[in-house]
């Protein structure tokens, strides 16, 4: 072999390690995406229960996504009680004709006014399209997280009981000021809505649902009402009332829960307005004589069928005559715990290793032409290839062995020997 070729073949490094100047393994950069992934992922988690230790979560009247199903004020028990009943549970945030598929609605607004004449219109051309559905309208005059901060600080340690009052005051003062945009009185076809009722705690109950409720275990408080209406709350370019009424759920002349039923216009399907969610939604729930009464409640929704939990904010949800074009379920996966966490670090990885694999564009040029024959590349591809060892007694090693073997070849071994 001549002397150029033994110097354009470095030896193998004396620590095994891959050769210097190989190319990087193919699964080194999927896998540092993957690191990446997982630690953005873990940073979201660290935050995400940081955030949930620093206040109680209470966004209303819904039940998908991570803060709603943890919620005080939300309906994950309530929608578990239906699935427990053998009902398919599913949850809409807009009225659309997909609506058609189920047999009870379920609205609990976070919205102090009344449904709108649109929502209504919508709801009661629902039920006249079907045989004998049921929509469980739940009125919004009540905070959970009040409720809980109250509960908890005779019993708070003492050196929590400053924070827990701060909370309490703030929790409050944040109803009220939501509270405040309730009308005083609006008729609402259903019902009446009145404000500046006198709040109280109800100890005694009367009607069909009370009827194995202690009621003075319950923990259901009345502020404002919404009461069965009357011919004269109907102003003059107001809807006219429905057939009939039925009190379900009665506490001293007050009503908290009633039937709503107009005949064949409605098909024979029916509205249970519910004067507030102090005994249907998630914190009040703990309580054992409130499910016992939401049993009744989903008892009342008949056979084993399609529920659909209306989720909506002020002004009430969107009608819509068709559906949207991007309600996917892919969509949908974005509201749901733990899925839209998942489905957000995926995301994260796969744009992480496309960027990894990706080609490095610009303007095409051609690169300069390279010749074997050049001895001067190879001296100085060896010398690179030593100097990434950064291993100098090796390299002196080499070095010291190529001079030796050039000392041998450069005397009179040349020469003929005869």
């Amino acid at each position: 072999m001549s002397t150029a070729a033994r110097s354009s073949q470095p030896a193998a490094s004396p620590s095994g390690t891959r050769r210097p100047g190989a190319p990087p393994p193919p699964w080194l950069w999927p896998a540092f995406g993957i690191g990446v992934a997982l630690l953005v992922l873990l940073a979201g988690y660290a935050l995400t229960a940081t955030r949930s230790n620093e206040s109680l979560p209470s966004s209303y009247g819904r039940r998908r996504g991570r803060d709603f199903a943890n919620s005080a004020s939300g309906t994950v028990v309530l929608g578990e009680m239906f699935k427990a009943a053998g009902h398919r549970v599913t949850t809409f945030t807009r009225l659309t004709p997909k609506l058609n598929e189920t047999d009870v609605i379920v609205w609990a607004p976070d919205d102090f006014e009344p449904p709108g004449s649109q929502q209504r219109e919508f709801l009661e051309n629902w039920l006249y399209e079907g045989d004998g559905r049921v929509i469980v309208y739940i009125g919004r005059d009540y905070d959970a997280a009040s409720a809980y901060w109250a509960k908890v600080q005779p019993n708070s340690p003492e050196h929590d009981a400053g924070e827990i009052r701060r909370r309490l005051a703030r929790a409050k003062a944040d109803f009220a000021a939501a509270r405040a945009k309730m009308p005083a009185k609006k008729y609402a076809r259903w019902f009446t809505a009145k404000r500046d009722a006198k709040r109280r705690d109800i100890r005694s109950l009367q009607g069909p649902w009370a009827d194995g409720i202690d009621a003075k275990k319950c923990e259901i408080v009345l502020a404002g009402r919404l009461d069965v209406p009357a011919q004269a709350d109907k102003g003059a370019g107001d809807p006219d009332l429905p057939e009939k009424f039925e009190p379900l759920l009665v506490s001293e002349g007050d009503t908290l829960a009633f039937r709503v039923e107009n005949g064949d216009a409605w098909n024979g399907g029916q509205v249970i307005v519910v004067a507030n969610g102090s005994w249907l939604l998630n914190y009040p729930l703990v309580n054992h004589e409130h499910r016992k009464l939401a049993a009744r409640l989903v008892n009342e929704c008949g056979l084993p069928g399609n529920v659909a939990f209306l989720e909506s904010f002020p002004e009430g949800p969107p009608v819509s005559d068709k559906e949207p074009a991007g309600n996917s379920a892919t969509l949908a996966l974005m509201d749901v715990w733990p899925l839209n966490a998942i489905v957000i670090h995926l995301t994260i990885l796969g744009i992480v290793f496309c960027l990894a694999r990706s080609p490095i564009f610009g303007r095409p040029r051609e690169l300069p032409t390279e010749t074997a024959a050049d001895f001067g590349k190879h001296v100085t591809a060896l010398g690179e290839l030593l100097a990434r060892t950064k291993d100098r007694a090796y390299a002196q090693g080499r070095l010291h062995q190529y001079r030796e073997l050039a000392k041998r070849d450069s005397g009179k071994s040349h020469l003929k020997r005869k």
